[in-house]
């Protein structure tokens, strides 16, 4: 299993496998809010940083976006997106990874946004959910 960042620059030529993998998690996610191209647009203009995960025979399995958020008093590696397949396998090797990541950019948490389901999966590694969000359509 390997984690690692997509330059920019090689977004185009696995964006496809990256779109399977994000879309679920973007549409209910999102809710309207943001759609797939905003994602694209968003790691072609540094907004996002885009992670893959390979399995052995180098197939993408998982697909994240992180961004740095900063607040008055601290720096936050946000996981805004994630998406693919065999989440127990990856899972402990990518929240290792990112967490190194973030703490060479002055972050002091990391912090994610997700279906409800999440809090079983990062429990053991240390998440729990510090708010719920609420949205009233007009």
């Amino acid at each position: 299993m390997r984690v690692s960042t997509v330059p920019k620059e090689a977004v185009k030529h696995v964006w496809s496998d990256v779109e399977e993998l994000l879309k679920k998690s973007v549409t209910d996610t999102s809710r309207g809010k943001i759609d797939l191209i905003d994602v694209l647009n968003g790691i072609l203009t540094d907004v996002y940083v885009l992670w893959v995960v390979l399995d052995d025979e180098d197939k993408m399995i998982a697909a994240i976006t992180t961004r740095i958020a900063t607040y008055p008093r601290r720096k936050s590696m946000v996981l805004d997106f994630v998406g693919g397949s065999k989440l127990n396998e990856w899972k402990d090797i990518v929240i290792d990874t990112i967490s190194e990541f973030a703490k060479k950019n002055d972050c002091r948490h990391l912090e994610g946004f997700g279906r409800k389901g999440w809090i079983r999966a990062l429990r053991g590694n240390g998440f729990y959910p510090e708010y719920i969000a609420y949205r009233m359509e007009l």
